[in-house]
């Protein structure tokens, strides 16, 4: 099976990328380089992208709704019987779609602690992963997560850390590599520069809220270590994730630290002076108490310089270590339930949120959308009310609505709501419809009375 190398930047852009035979050479470049004339800021590419993601809770959204002054008891009433409807809905149509991914990821799940029963249970050559990434794909875009390219992985795991290490991706250890993200936010921590003396201070990293990571080793890799399997699909979920930090969440077989030009010069420059001094000292006759001196200091420098270099690997370690216990999320199957939990969320609001304003046009003086004109009015009140600008994805919202009938385009390209009653209604009709069986009983008891 051929190595996995298909990314999905953050605009729209179908083309794809090849993970190299060999990791790419690694451009030497200082801290001080890397951070650039501000020194402070490590950029993201997508950092000038809005989210899409709303970041605002179901329920805080379905109270601030609610708590419109234009909205009388009655319509309260119905909004709220709306949104336990609507939010039914698409818990039901969800919970089909976390029951398919769990069996498709059941033959690589490295955590399962059933029992097989041959062939009831699904096997890895029934089920190739190939299956469960098309519909976590599809999963994670309900989700408002985007594929990072894999460019961008290698320039993030090369950036330089606020230690001054070089890391070295190799990515053909992997069958399959594939890293999602969602959100950008922006975290402080204390470094040491150059351009600073090298005394404490505060840098400002660009980050990720939400990261995932989704791999699978090669069958034939080597020396993977007694803990890593071939056979498995890892899924880890990680949050507030700086840029710079990317291989902190890659398996160490996948990134290696190398020294920069910069340290090598610094261990072999004791040697370099010291030696040709030793030798002119020694042609004077000098004692053998000193020129054991001679070579004694320039290796001990060197020595020095060395171990200099791995206790900053070590400190690097040890960092990575204490950030992961509070930045992992979730693991394996776990992550699955986070997802599904999260692109239900993400589905109900958008819904909601472009239901709301085509119904409260119907209630007073007439007043038409758009779809461009909804999607302005709806990104102006997240940003009042959240501070936040959001991308905000009308031709999806619109399209759910389409979907559930609860919205229709006439042919000017306006778009009306079902008044709310009547969308009710037809929520409870899908509903009784959801399970055949209740709903030829409902049908037949509602017949019968």
């Amino acid at each position: 099976m051929a190595t996995e190398t298909q990314t999905s930047p953050p605009v729209d852009d179908d083309r794809q990328s090849t993970l190299e035979p060999e990791p790419e050479p690694v451009v030497e470049e200082t801290v001080e380089e890397a951070w650039g004339d501000q020194g402070e800021l490590f950029d993201l590419p997508e950092a000038a992208c809005r989210e899409r993601a709303l970041p605002i809770r179901p329920g805080d959204l379905t109270r601030l709704l609610m708590a419109q002054e234009s909205l009388g008891p009655e319509d309260r009433t119905h909004l709220g019987q709306f949104c336990r409807l609507l939010g039914a809905t698409f818990h039901s149509e969800f919970y089909e779609r976390l029951r398919d991914l769990k069996e498709l990821y059941a033959p690589f799940d490295p955590d399962s602690d059933y029992v097989s029963l041959d062939e009831y249970t699904p096997q890895a050559a029934d089920h190739p992963p190939e299956q469960f990434f098309d519909l976590l794909d599809v999963t994670l875009e309900r989700a408002n997560y985007h594929r990072l390219d894999i460019e961008i992985i290698k320039a993030a795991v090369q950036a330089p850390n606020e230690l001054g290490l070089n890391y070295v991706p190799d990515f053909t250890l992997f069958e399959h590599m594939r890293i999602y993200v969602r959100g950008f936010t922006r975290i402080t921590r204390e470094a040491r520069r150059a351009k600073g003396r090298f005394r404490k201070e505060t840098v400002t990293l660009d980050a990720y809220q939400r990261l995932i990571v989704v791999l699978k080793f090669k069958e034939t890799s080597r020396n993977l270590g007694p803990n890593v399997r071939t056979d498995v699909l890892y899924i880890r979920m990680f949050k507030d994730v700086p840029h710079v930090d990317m291989e902190m969440h890659l398996p160490e077989q996948g990134t290696k630290v190398k020294m920069r030009i910069m340290d090598k010069a610094q261990i072999a420059s004791p040697f370099a002076v010291g030696i040709p001094t030793m030798i002119f000292k020694a042609m004077g006759a000098l004692t053998t108490m000193g020129i054991a001196g001679l070579v004694v200091a320039p290796i001990s420098v060197g020595i020095n310089s060395f171990f200099g270099f791995q206790r900053a690997k070590q400190k690097h370690l040890t960092h990575m270590i204490r950030s992961l216990y509070y930045m992992t999320l979730a693991n394996n199957a776990s992550v699955l339930n986070r997802l599904i939990d999260s692109a239900e969320e993400e589905e109900y609001k958008e819904t909601l949120l472009s239901y709301f304003f085509l119904w409260q046009a119907t209630k007073g003086p007439a007043q038409t959308w758009t779809s461009d004109s909804l999607d302005t009015h709806i990104e102006t009140f997240l940003k009042e009310t959240t501070g936040v600008e959001v991308d905000f994805e009308i031709a999806d919202a619109l399209g759910k609505l389409f979907r559930l009938g609860l919205a229709r385009r006439d042919g000017r390209g306006n778009i009306h709501a079902r008044p709310i009653v009547q969308a009710l209604e037809h929520l409870d009709r899908l509903w009784d419809n959801t399970f055949q069986y209740a709903g030829t009983t409902t049908a037949a008891r509602k017949k019968n009375h």
